[in-house]
């Protein structure tokens, strides 16, 4: 099934502790993020019921008061190994489903997990009068395991709209000796597999977030190192086939976003050639040249691509789009 075109620019997922108001506002009113979620995986302390229950409420009351504008409308919860039950799942639908558009799903580890998690929502949306398919799903890639099987989590659900690196638990996964460095050839092998297994659904890779952030209790000289790291991993994930990446704070996220960013520029030249390809097809030709440089069905369709990027990132009009058929006419 097709990702709709809203949910093809995610330059910058902002993760949120549910359990601070003042955050969440933050976050879901202010940031100029594409994805908020909302966490209540790392966020809580193990057992700390109460705390629990705080973010579920705030999580609740977020989606059901506030204006989160154009960003896509998420929560993570805790996973089958600390919700075995899907608890957090339950309690989210039925307080909040109608507009909750999806779950950041941690520690996946077999298309099992997921078959079930779907099977689970399908139920919820069911019994809250919701479409059924309404709540998607991504999915946490963090250990060797789900590495190794990430073309058949991929599959599992059509429910799934992002493959999401978590590439320091993944590192732990490994038992590693050495030192944990953003671009280990081990960890870019992962990468560059869960860029392929995202690519063969037609969804999104997304990376792992720069942990070194540009706080405010910092001197200016290292908060402007800590962007320029986060700029370094984003262009990096980047090369390597993902369209965006995780942020843990706000201001890392103007940083992600103009990475992730189509280049006016590269939009005009897809834009250019395709009207050049489609007039050669209807003169007969089955391949043309543009500037000594041929264009033909395949780079036609890298083409198409860009130009439904460039939709979603609103950097194409509704006319072109039309044009070519990424808006109904």
């Amino acid at each position: 099934m097709a990702l709709p075109a809203r949910w093809l620019s995610q330059r910058t997922h902002l993760t949120c502790p549910a359990t601070n108001w003042k955050f969440v506002e933050g976050a879901c009113l202010k940031s100029a993020a594409d994805l908020v979620m909302l966490d209540l995986e790392d966020s809580i302390p193990r057992d700390d019921a109460p705390l629990l229950e705080l973010g579920r409420r705030h999580i609740a009351r977020a989606l059901t008061t506030l204006d989160w504008g154009t960003r896509l409308r998420c929560f993570r919860p805790r996973g089958y190994a600390l919700d075995p039950e899907l608890e957090d799942v339950e309690a989210i639908v039925r307080a909040a489903g109608s507009r909750l558009e999806g779950l950041v799903y941690p520690k996946v580890e077999h298309e099992r997990e997921l078959e079930r998690l779907d099977a689970r929502l399908s139920e919820l949306e069911a019994e809250s009068s919701l479409p059924r398919g309404a709540i998607r799903i991504a999915v946490l890639i963090e250990s060797v395991g789900a590495e190794e099987r990430a073309f058949a989590i991929a599959r599992a659900t059509e429910r799934l709209f992002a493959l999401v690196f978590g590439a320091f638990d993944y590192w732990s996964s490994l038992g590693p000796s050495a030192e944990y460095r953003f671009d280990h050839p081990l960890v870019d092998a992962a990468r560059m597999r869960i860029a392929k297994a995202a690519a063969a659904v037609g969804v999104p890779a997304i990376a792992e977030m720069t942990v070194n952030y540009p706080t405010r209790d910092k001197p200016e000289a290292e908060q402007q190192a800590a962007l320029a790291e986060c700029r370094r991993d984003a262009e990096h994930a980047r090369e390597l086939g993902f369209a965006g990446k995780w942020c843990g704070i706000p201001a890392q996220v103007a940083t992600v976003n103009q990475v992730f960013r189509l280049a006016p520029a590269r939009v005009s030249a897809a834009l250019y050639r395709v009207r050049a390809y489609r007039d050669a097809e209807l003169a007969g030709r089955g391949a043309a040249m543009i500037g000594g440089k041929m264009v033909d069905r395949a780079t036609d369709r890298v083409d198409r691509v860009t130009l439904a990027l460039a939709l979603s990132q609103g950097l194409l009009d509704d006319t072109a789009a039309r044009e070519f058929g990424l808006l109904a006419p």
